[in-house]
């Protein structure tokens, strides 16, 4: 009796480890604001100026930011891609509206934005260790820019929409989106531009 109730534990055990492990996967998977916010912190709050090695250090710590977010999201395959091809291709916008609530279009919109971020930060990363093109630096951020302009509610439609984010939950690190644009905007740029010219910024 004694084996058989330690077999029984040892079972209802590992099921409850597996069952608990499905349900944290969803809603763990595209939440990330450690990483996103290490990537806003690396420069700290309140600064007007940006020196190159701060710069630096943001501009990796996006990278890995948007590496984690390509590396866990799931692609079309080839015969889907065909598909949604096949779709959008049509001037019927009752067809239009209809494929763009399937789960193929968000994975499509988030595969695009995962493309477009890890392929303009790396512009950036090779420009700021390359100093041939250390004078390209602020037309990368520039680039990158254009990551964070989405509005955060339109990344979590799509996280949704492709059931990556099936409880909603706002905690993710897209939520620092408005700020890292304002960061860039009002703060690298400015300090890109400022070096590559021999300026020097002030809070006037």
């Amino acid at each position: 009796m004694s084996s058989f109730n330690d077999t029984s534990k040892w079972k209802i055990t590992l099921v409850a480890i597996l069952f608990s492990g499905v349900l944290a996967t969803p809603a763990a998977s595209y939440t990330d604001v450690e990483s996103a916010r290490l990537a806003y912190q690396a420069v700290p709050f309140g600064e007007i100026y940006a020196n190159r090695d701060l710069r630096v250090a943001m501009a990796e710590a996006i990278s890995d930011y948007w590496e984690d977010f390509d590396n866990r999201l799931p692609r079309l395959s080839p015969s889907e891609m065909e598909w949604l091809t096949g779709e959008m291709d049509t001037t019927d916008m009752v067809r239009i509206n209809r494929v763009t609530q399937t789960r193929e279009f968000h994975l499509w919109e988030l595969g695009n934005l995962a493309d477009q971020c890890t392929g303009a930060v790396a512009g950036l990363v090779t420009a700021l260790n390359t100093p041939a093109q250390f004078t390209t630096e602020m037309f990368h951020w520039t680039k990158l820019a254009g990551c964070y302009h989405q509005s955060d509610s339109s990344i979590f439609r799509h996280l949704q929409g492709a059931g990556l984010d099936r409880t909603g939950d706002v905690d993710d690190g897209h939520g620092l989106d408005h700020l890292m644009l304002s960061r860039i905007l009002n703060v690298i740029i400015p300090s890109s531009m400022a070096d590559a010219m021999g300026w020097t910024l002030s809070q006037d």
